[in-house]
């Protein structure tokens, strides 16, 4: 294994042993998230380390002893490298114990969504991810602060958004996957819009009538599509929607634009962007971080923390290549590869099949 690789042969996360003649990685890891069966993740997991050479220790987490409790822990043995195995959420726990202490972090995904891996480049299945594990380029990722020392990396949400994460519980999403938030949205369609003051930096409140507003550090949802285009996780700024679509048509159009990455240009669809934000609806609502329900919520504030943490990714991840690409235009790029193109290959193949049955 080349010394190039980030950290490793220095930190006691992944260190050589002389007195056993081999090197060991140890990881986070939470038995519980996704719907696999811990044991085989453990062996997917020291298989492919194996290949390169590692033996492979595990920090499990427990209902006594978090994540974030172990990286704490991990920080205080002096590692310069975590390696975690678990959901958007067991991730979240250990970047919130990084921000600030530039020690990268290598992401196994293992949760249902994964949609940290999937907005950043990071590969979902495990050997692939090992490999950006030994070998990847440390990025530079904004975080978004709520209270204290409450963090979250990809999106939060009040009203609807936060009613679909609160509706599609841990059992549904081990039956069903992504499925079982589908299933939350289609039964929250009709849900009435709630009243919000809304403070952008040090503006005047707006009063909007919205369905849900949503802060975003990354623009991709459940199945990749782009509910906000312009949101960028390095840029230093927050992408604030807010969706006041009210009519089932409205909705399915503004699905229709998100499948085409062009969600900030539907009428029902209001984009601001802002370093700092609050939040005050007219009555409590449920809320929502990272796909983790937090409960109701009376006033809701949120900052940007920029470069807050390190995470590595592929050497060829979208977000490590620079700003020559804006986010709107990567997100249109995004759809046409994942859904526009196999819908034209979809309906010129059917049109294919007609004429020739119409010959025959």
């Amino acid at each position: 294994m080349p010394n190039s690789a980030p950290g490793l042969n220095a930190s006691p996360l992944a260190q050589t042993r002389p007195d056993l003649g081999e090197k060991s990685v140890s990881v986070i890891f939470n038995p519980v998230s996704g719907s696999t069966d811990p044991d085989e993740r453990k062996k997917t997991i020291s298989d492919a380390l194996a290949a390169h050479g590692y033996t492979c220790q595990y920090l499990s987490t427990s209902k006594e002893e978090g994540a974030n409790a172990l990286a704490q822990k991990a920080l205080a043995d002096g590692v310069d490298l975590i390696a975690v195995s678990g959901g958007d959420g067991t991730v979240m726990e250990v970047l919130s114990a990084l921000v600030g202490k530039n020690i990268p972090v290598a992401v196994l995904p293992a949760g249902t969504g994964n949609l940290l891996s999937i907005n950043l480049g990071i590969p979902v299945t495990v050997p692939d991810a090992v490999d950006v594990a030994l070998s990847g380029k440390p990025y530079q990722l904004d975080l978004v602060k709520m209270g204290d020392d409450r963090y979250f990396a990809i999106m939060g949400g009040m009203g609807l958004d936060a009613q679909m994460i609160h509706d599609a519980d841990r059992d549904a999403k081990r039956k069903f996957g992504p499925l079982a938030y589908f299933w939350a949205v289609a039964k929250n369609l009709r849900r009435h819009r709630a009243v919000y003051e809304i403070t952008l930096d040090d503006g005047k409140p707006m009063r909007h009538r919205a369905k849900t507003v949503m802060v975003a550090n990354m623009g991709k949802i459940t199945g990749g599509i782009d509910a906000m285009p312009t949101a960028s996780p390095d840029d230093g700024v927050l992408d604030i929607g807010i969706l006041k679509a009210h009519t089932v048509g409205q909705g399915l159009r503004l699905i229709g634009n998100a499948l085409l990455g062009r969600a900030h240009e539907d009428p029902t669809l209001e984009v601001h962007q802002a370093r700092k934000m609050r939040i005050v609806p007219q009555k409590p609502q449920l809320c929502e971080l990272d796909g983790e329900s937090i409960g109701r919520i009376r006033d809701w504030q949120v900052e940007v923390v920029p470069k807050a943490v390190q995470i590595l990714l592929p050497k060829d991840a979208p977000a490590t290549r620079g700003t020559d690409t804006p986010p709107v235009e990567a997100a249109r790029q995004s759809a046409r590869r994942r859904f526009v193109r196999p819908l034209v290959f979809l309906a010129l193949l059917t049109a294919g099949i007609i004429t020739w049955r119409r010959r025959k």
